[in-house]
């Protein structure tokens, strides 16, 4: 387990979206990033499907698609640049095979430096009719550290977090909208969401829509609960230590260098 130096100062933005409402929930989005500009942030990490407000059961979805490259995701890039910082930001994008639940991971020069389309695709609430499945987990050096990102339902799914830490991810990114990560210590999703950090050595980061009652959380390398927010807008500011992974309390174990990939075909 490589240690990574240094506190990293991460926001988590639970914020109230509008469905189909661009000028509202791009006005949203720079608001908090002028916002954070006087506390400086290394990264700003927004919901799944802000551009959108999740719109996957609406008509209207395919003309709220759009491409990397077009003014609204720009804007983004450009906010991210005057505000120093990284942003993990969502939307539905626009291909050629259809459109992706997407989200990207923009650095502090405005370059959009990870494109992750959602893989699993929850059929229960009509993703699977919306978009189109990925294929990819990608991961990257966010100045030093080892990011990924897997969004809302993925979570279910423990290859997900798996294979992301296979690829050597130390933070998890989890943009998400869904009423599961309503605050409660006792609940499944807490459980869940402990298990994924703990079995990968890796911090995951949750963040939520209001719209879907908050719960925002930060999950730590050794299955602890290091911050949650509550059912209103609020903006989490988290002191991120890499270093907490190298920590290791009594009574655990290592995992990830004594896994034996040949007996579990």
């Amino acid at each position: 387990m490589s240690s990574i130096t240094g506190v990293r100062k991460v926001a988590a933005v639970q914020m109230q979206v509008r469905v189909g409402d661009f000028d509202w929930n791009l006005a949203r989005t720079e608001e908090y990033l002028q916002t954070l500009r006087e506390w400086q942030p290394d990264l700003v990490v927004f919901p799944e499907s802000v551009l959108d407000g999740y719109a996957c059961r609406e008509p209207a979805l395919p003309t709220y698609a759009r491409t990397t490259d077009s003014q609204e995701v720009q804007l983004v890039c450009s906010w991210a640049q005057a505000a120093n910082t990284w942003v993990l930001w969502s939307f539905p994008e626009k291909a050629a095979d259809g459109i992706y639940n997407t989200a990207i991971l923009i650095d502090r020069e405005g370059c959009i430096r990870l494109t992750y389309r959602k893989v699993h695709l929850c059929a229960e609430v009509g993703e699977g009719d919306a978009y189109i499945p990925g294929s990819d987990f990608p991961v990257i050096e966010m100045e030093g550290l080892p990011v990924g990102v897997m969004t809302c339902f993925d979570r279910h799914f423990p290859e997900a977090a798996r294979t992301l830490a296979l690829k050597g991810a130390q933070l998890i990114l989890h943009p998400t909208a869904t009423i599961w990560f309503d605050p409660d210590p006792a609940s499944l999703n807490t459980a869940m969401m402990r298990t994924r950090a703990y079995e990968n050595r890796c911090f995951v980061l949750s963040v939520n829509q209001v719209n879907y009652r908050g719960g925002s959380a930060l999950f730590g390398p050794w299955g602890n609960v290091l911050a949650v927010a509550g059912r209103d807008p609020e903006v989490l500011k988290l002191q991120l230590e890499p270093a907490l992974r190298d920590r290791r309390p009594e009574n655990t174990f290592r995992l990830l260098p004594v896994r034996r990939p040949a007996a579990y075909s």
